[in-house]
């Protein structure tokens, strides 16, 4: 049995027999049939796939219907996570702490026909941005199943137009925060607890929209549910699901042994606190026995003024997530893979936020920094399997205003979002937003952009030189330029990290450029410079302008095929300087780049002689792509308001 969840800072899944009517019953097979097995596997998945499928197509925010900032998934009675295909994994690792609180503040009051809401950090969820509903499935009149869906939503009522805070200093001007509550009673909804929340939030007709696809999503999940107990016989199911956990603890358990025992240490550091406060320590000591992994945090900096704190749930995840990027991808992402991962998060600390400390921003910071920092420490350990860093919600802003008929309109944006860590044996990827999301959040269409809000959308291009450098290259950054068109000012929310202290770069690979924003006039002038954080409002004749970074290196950036980094050069990603001074590759000055053999060979004979760092950068605040980008009369805002 594993370690009950709480607030106090140690994570668990409870085990089955722990909640009447968890376990086969009598009517169940007495032993697995692997091609059943095979086939409910699949079943779950495809049953979660129909609830993303009606969540995405009956949304009405670009954040749920096309970037797909949401998660579905099924759990058992217990609640045990059984499928979460296609989810974001920061939201369905730990999404079992909100069912458990749904199940404390409502014991036996749990009914067929029953819908529950919460958003509440402090009960059991990630952040306040995330709404979570969910149903229970009840078959033969047993609670079997619960059906759930959590969607990012575009606005929570906070003290600036947007749903992740950074300078949000405590619960309350986050947003409103909803309890567990039953949103729907035996079937009958409850509309007087849906207005309270759509009085609460600035877009109230848009969320009605997203509201209402969620809970379509988690109808459709439990009517599936409920066809499959009727074509296999609840016993049955419950038999299989059984299987299907244990099948995944044999396979976790036998993945994480391969992996050497000991005690591994990683240091992160979050660019601020969003007010004045910069390069907050993350601390990882991540202990590897037999096949149990323990990742105890508590060495992390205390919890800061804004919103960049962890929930306890956000702790969760990030620290069981990185050890299921190391293990083969057919293993389900069930509670037979997630037992094997134990968090400790000390309360008070960024990694688990004491209330009412705002955890606004938690799903990107720092759940992205803790998940670093185990990449860091796991390197030495398993080199062939842990990535490079990748990008932290760099460049990803949100725009607010009023458009010409006085209608107030908002909009978060993901195209210009940075690139994912190399690895061995392959360079990482572009626009890849962030490592909570693991390249599972998508971009809106430019042209839909432009036709929803009053923006232009001016450049979405490849920043060059912006990834790390090594025998594998991170993903490259981007810079993303975007015209408001409104009759007044423009207010750009941005809540990024990473730009301080950027992906780092292992083996010899070396970290990616950070990158940063500004605000310019069209037609020239002075620029003003912000931090990864801050608000910002933005005139008539002016423009906003991200550059993102790319992920980290891998590898000796030398030992990259020459003909590679001439096809690098030639696409944009690297400049011939570069290619030069770090990969040692000479090319041609005329007509297509193309290597001179004699002068590589004889500068990558000379790059050979200097040793390349294990990691880099080692210590906090390495990006000096600000310093470097500023010009005469330009100013730079540190987290302004």
């Amino acid at each position: 049995m594993t370690v009950a969840a709480d607030q106090q800072g140690v994570s668990g899944v409870p085990d089955a027999g722990e909640r009447p009517g968890s376990g086969p019953g009598p009517d169940a097979p007495r032993t697995a049939d692997p091609i059943t097995m095979s086939v409910l596997l699949g079943r779950f998945d495809s049953i979660v796939s129909e609830m993303s499928l009606t969540l995405a197509r009956t949304a009405w925010t670009p954040i749920i219907a096309i970037c797909r900032d949401f998660s579905c998934a099924i759990y058992d009675a217990v609640p045990r996570q059984i499928a979460m295909f296609d989810a974001l994994p920061i939201h369905t690792t730990s999404m079992h702490l909100v069912l458990e609180e749904f199940a404390a503040s409502f014991g036996d009051d749990i009914s067929d026909g029953d819908v529950f809401l919460t958003n509440d950090p402090y009960r059991g969820n990630t952040h306040i941005g995330d709404l979570v509903t969910a149903s229970p499935v009840f078959i033969d009149g047993t609670l079997r199943f619960w059906s759930v869906a959590k969607g990012h939503q575009l606005d929570t009522g906070a003290i600036v137009a947007s749903s992740v805070v950074a300078s949000a200093e405590n619960v309350w001007q986050e947003g409103i925060a909803i309890p567990p509550l039953k949103v729907i009673d035996r079937g009958v909804e409850r509309t007087d607890i849906v207005e309270l929340y759509l009085r609460n939030v600035r877009y109230p007709e848009l969320l009605r929209g997203d509201f209402r696809a969620q809970l379509a999503s988690i109808e459709q999940g439990r009517r599936r549910l409920i066809e499959l107990a009727g074509e296999y016989g609840a016993d049955a199911l419950d038999f299989y699901v059984e299987e299907m956990i244990d099948y995944a603890d044999r396979r976790m358990s036998a993945a994480i042994r391969e992996i050497p025992d000991g005690t591994y240490h990683g240091v992160g550091w979050v660019d601020s606190d969003g007010f004045e406060e910069q390069d907050i320590r993350v601390e990882v000591l991540v202990t590897v026995a037999g096949d149990e992994v323990t990742v105890d945090m508590s060495g992390s900096a205390p919890q800061v003024r804004g919103g960049l704190n962890a929930s306890f749930a956000v702790a969760c995840a990030a620290g069981a997530v990185p050890f299921l990027f190391y293990v083969e991808p057919d293993i389900p992402h069930n509670h037979g893979a997630i037992k094997h991962v134990k968090v400790i998060a000390t309360p008070g600390t960024i990694c688990n936020a004491r209330f009412p400390g705002s955890t606004s921003v938690a799903t990107g910071c720092p759940a992205d920094t803790i998940q670093d920092a185990i990449h860091k420490a796991m390197a030495p350990a398993i080199p062939h399997r842990v990535p490079a860093g990748g990008t932290k919600d760099s460049n990803l802003p949100q725009f607010a205003g009023v458009d010409e008929s006085g209608e107030a309109w908002g909009a978060m944006l993901f195209n210009g979002t940075g690139g994912s860590g190399a690895l061995q044996g392959g360079d990482g990827w572009p626009i890849w937003e962030s490592i909570s999301s693991a390249g599972s959040i998508r971009i809106q269409q430019v042209e839909q952009v432009e036709l929803s809000y009053p923006l232009r959308i001016d450049r979405v291009e490849v920043e060059t030189d912006s990834m790390g450098f090594g025998r594998w290259i991170g993903g490259p950054g981007t810079r993303f330029v975007v015209t408001p068109l409104g009759p007044g000012e423009t207010e750009c929310i941005t809540f990024s990290d990473g730009m301080r202290n950027p992906p780092h770069g292992v083996f010899g690979g070396t970290m990616g450029c950070g990158g940063g924003a500004y605000v310019e006039p069209v037609a020239g002038g002075p620029r003003r410079y912000i931090s990864s954080s801050g608000v910002v409002r933005i005139g008539p004749g002016e423009r906003w302008v991200g550059i993102s970074t790319g992920g980290g290196g891998f590898g000796d950036p030398a030992e990259r095929a020459a003909d590679q980094v001439a096809r690098d050069v030639r696409d944009g990603f690297l400049s011939r300087e570069v290619a030069a001074e770090v990969f040692g590759v000479i090319l041609a000055e005329d007509g297509d780049p193309a290597p001179d053999a004699a002068r590589t060979a004889s500068r990558r004979a000379a790059l050979a002689q200097a040793p390349r760092p294990a990691l880099d950068p080692t210590g906090p605040g390495a990006s000096t792509w600000v310093e470097r980008a500023l010009g005469p009369g330009d100013v730079f805002l540190l987290n302004p308001k």
